[in-house]
């Protein structure tokens, strides 16, 4: 594991969008696992800038996503499908055919999560995944469980995931319960894994997901054990780190 500390948010956006540049320079055909929730904003503004510049092609990349809530339709304004499109994909030149995202309408979820599965090994499985980290450790929508689920599935959403997420809503009532996302076994496989975090909220799971045990109360916490993760953070998420384990970001 490799911690890159940064002072704030925007150079934490900064650095991590040049990693996924450099993927996309060195590989024209890249898989990029892609994340949503405000962290990733900041990457994707990035990303655009520079393909606007002429500095990016994404002509043949491919692209897929964590997770997509169940219940709303790809042109629903909280739908992810949605959120890539207005904040990133409309504004570079990557085929909207090589996009995807989860069903979250699909009737019979443990098919569609199949069918997920099986469309990202037919890619050869993302060259690089970019996960933001929840308040709960999850990563994708995989909430505290008791065990680490491996494939695609349809998950009931955490309360605190709720509450985090109702700001995007009108109100708490209007955030779907359920979602269909990655699962444990699906973000592994991913050759490189990119993790972000920002802010204080997020110092006490960070250091909890990469220096306390390996559980899946804290999902987060398998990272542990894949070969190639990034972590890049600012200061702020990294104060618990600097704290306990400082010699982890000298």
């Amino acid at each position: 594991m490799r911690i890159i500390a940064t002072p704030d948010y925007d150079q934490m956006s900064k650095k991590a969008a040049g990693i996924l540049a450099a993927q996309v320079i060195l590989k024209r055909s890249s898989v990029l696992g892609l994340a949503t929730g405000s962290t990733p904003l900041g990457i994707y503004r990035c990303l655009i800038e520079w393909h606007r510049a002429g500095m990016l092609d994404f002509s043949q990349v491919h692209s897929v996503n964590l997770d997509e809530y169940c219940g709303l339709a790809p042109d629903h304004d909280q739908s992810y499908a949605y959120y890539m499109r207005e904040n990133l994909f409309r504004h570079i030149n990557i085929d909207p055919a090589h996009t995807h995202i989860p069903n979250g309408l699909a009737e019979d979820a443990e098919k569609e999560g199949r069918l997920y599965d099986a469309l990202i090994r037919s890619l050869g499985g993302a060259d690089i995944q970019l996960l933001g980290i929840g308040h709960t450790g999850h990563i994708g929508f995989n909430e505290p469980a008791d065990d680490f689920p491996a494939l695609t599935h349809r998950v009931a959403l955490n309360p605190k995931t709720i509450e985090a997420n109702s700001r995007f809503f009108a109100s708490e009532n209007e955030v779907p319960r359920y979602a269909v996302t990655m699962g444990i076994g699906s973000i592994m496989s991913a050759k490189k894994i990119l993790l972000v975090a920002s802010g204080k909220d997020k110092a006490d799971i960070l250091y909890r997901s990469f220096f306390g045990p390996i559980t899946p109360q804290v999902p987060a916490s398998v990272l542990q054990l894949h070969p190639d993760v990034t972590v890049v953070a600012d200061e702020a998420a990294l104060s618990v780190i600097r704290e306990k384990e400082p010699e982890a970001l000298n």
